[in-house]
């Protein structure tokens, strides 16, 4: 069954829709995803509607009542990421704040200067490093040379 604002022809589907109960990006996103097997076409209907117009690239290759349904189909995902999108907005923004180690603006922290005047941290100094990852080849291996063992 067909929806009352849809047109079928042979070589071309027009579905039309409230401009009002979607957000134009997500008829936008909906007709995008067509153009890969059809040529598309966004219209202005008249009185409120937009309309989204398919031809297809090959003719004689279009069932036109199951392309409608996914036309409309497509809409509906396209509006539900949107609100999900939009929903999930602040969760976003403060995830992504606290990654990079925003303050409250958004914005990354800057360091003070007693920060950068303090030296390194001793967390990363070579004294607290277990495996000797950060000494230097030649801290590592002069003492196993004094020792008497060969290095690598």
């Amino acid at each position: 069954m067909i929806d009352p604002g849809t047109t079928l022809a042979p070589d071309r589907v027009e579905v039309r829709l409230e401009e009002a109960a979607f957000p134009r990006d997500a008829v936008y996103g909906a007709a995008y995803t067509f153009i890969d097997r059809c040529y598309v076409r966004l219209d202005r209907a008249g009185d409120g509607h937009l309309a989204i117009v398919l031809r297809a690239k090959i003719p004689g290759k279009m069932n036109g009542e199951a392309l409608a349904a996914e036309v409309r189909d497509e809409v509906f995902a396209q509006a539900f990421r949107l609100r999900l999108a939009e929903d999930g907005r602040e969760l976003t923004a403060a995830i992504v704040a606290g990654a990079f180690g925003a303050g409250g603006s958004g914005e990354p922290a800057e360091p003070s200067i007693d920060d950068l005047l303090a030296g390194p941290d001793d967390a990363f100094s070579a004294g607290s490093d277990p495996l000797g990852i950060a000494q230097s080849w030649e801290e590592k291996y002069a003492k196993k040379a004094a020792k008497g063992e060969q290095g690598p």
